[in-house]
């Protein structure tokens, strides 16, 4: 049986500066200008292991670490039925 192809879809994340988007598989990447689509490194954090990235909120200042799979929840809500 044929495994079905997933694509990779990007998307803003909702409650973040308009340069960051994140995929549906979990990438995260910055249009800022010096960034240019660069993908963000992710690391584990260091009490639960999930990973995640330093980024800034809408009318934050300073970069903040946040979990990979909150901000694709954020940016992919799940649809109703």
């Amino acid at each position: 049986m044929s495994q079905p192809v997933i694509t990779e879809q990007w998307r803003k994340i909702p409650g973040f500066k308009e340069i960051y988007e994140v995929s549906n598989l979990g990438e995260v990447r910055s249009w800022g200008q010096l960034a240019k689509g660069r993908v963000l490194s992710a690391r584990p954090h260091s009490v639960t292991g999930l990973p995640e990235v330093k980024v800034v909120r809408d009318g934050a200042k300073k970069r903040r670490a946040e979990y990979v799979h909150i901000l694709v929840a954020r940016a992919f809500p799940e649809e109703e039925t």
